[in-house]
């Protein structure tokens, strides 16, 4: 982010956040847009709710460059994910596993843009 504005945490506004989700040296980047009269540091606990990280990853308005698809839940009524991360060769790494894992994966939570919100 080239500059931050403090002055836009007292007003409504879109925050973009790059997601970074990594097992061994495959990785995954998310975009997502979140508004509303929150700090960075107020969303922060958010990322650890697994429910609230999936809500997030099917957004339209997230922009994802590795395949993410929420498989709902099991006959245990169990949730589950299946995400492809890729390393720098290309190689896909196909990771299947219930939802409440997924928080495991996020190496990286980074604020990259904030817009003011016009009512």
């Amino acid at each position: 982010m080239k500059s931050f504005d403090p002055n836009l945490t007292n007003y409504f506004s879109k925050k973009t956040i790059k997601l970074t989700f990594q097992q061994w040296d495959y990785k995954g980047t998310a975009y997502v847009e979140i508004g509303g009269n929150t700090t960075f540091t107020d969303l922060l606990s958010e990322f650890e709710d697994a429910d609230t990280l999936v809500e997030l990853l099917k957004e339209s308005t997230s922009k994802l460059d590795f395949e993410f698809k929420d498989l709902g839940e099991d006959e245990f009524e169990e949730k589950w994910y299946r995400a492809n991360l890729l390393n720098d060769k290309g190689e896909v790494c196909e990771c299947e596993d219930w939802t409440e894992s997924l928080p495991e994966m996020l190496v990286a939570i980074e604020l990259v843009d904030v817009q003011r919100e016009d009512k």
